[in-house]
């Protein structure tokens, strides 16, 4: 699960999952289902200059498991999550 969203005094808070919650194929059904999902994975690809979505979606999960990828992966996949929030 990406985040957990809780209604508190008439508020939205978001809590989104760290390290240690990363799997291989996170945020590839989102990326399948929902174009702004995986426009945000494309454009972090970009500005990485080497494929996050691959590590996330395909794994391995030693290199998914790295700091490096878990980090930027969870990060991706949480804000894909809200770029759907804002786009429904």
């Amino acid at each position: 699960m990406p985040f957990i969203l809780v209604l508190w005094r008439n508020r939205l808070l978001f809590f989104f999952s760290g390290q240690g919650a990363q799997q291989v194929g996170m945020g590839k059904d989102l990326s399948q289902q929902f174009a702004a999902a995986a426009n945000r994975f494309a454009e972090v690809d970009t500005e990485l200059g080497y494929s996050i979505s691959q590590i996330a979606f395909d794994g391995p999960i030693e290199e998914l498991t790295k700091t490096s990828h878990c980090q930027v992966a969870l990060y991706v996949q949480g804000i894909a999550v809200l770029d759907i929030l804002r786009s429904s």
